[in-house]
């Protein structure tokens, strides 16, 4: 699946995840806009996760998206900073940032 992001009909303002209302201008309608790729600005490796069943690290990124808006979007593998990612949604709805080869 696609990463889709919000952009207010009213002054412009791209957004992630959805809002009522838009925090620039307080306008209420949106229309979606497909982020495919993004840059990515720092990403760490978490350790110890409440919950986890497999024990696993996970590598997350914060990637900023060609649509404007800054992701957080999980990682297959480590990458550096500035690399560009294309962007996903897996079947459990978490965003992916898979590198661009």
């Amino acid at each position: 699946m696609t990463l889709k992001v919000f952009q207010c009909n009213q002054c412009g303002s791209t957004v992630f995840p959805a809002r009522y209302f838009c925090f620039e201008c307080g306008g209420a309608e949106w229309h979606e806009r497909v982020a495919e790729s993004g840059t990515v600005n720092e990403w760490t490796t978490v350790r110890r996760r409440v919950g986890a069943q497999d024990g696993g690290d996970v590598l997350v990124a914060s990637v900023t998206t060609d649509a404007g808006p800054v992701v957080i979007a999980r990682l297959e593998r480590p990458v550096r900073v500035g690399d560009e990612v294309s962007l996903a949604i897996d079947e459990q709805n978490r965003v992916l940032a898979l590198p661009i080869a």
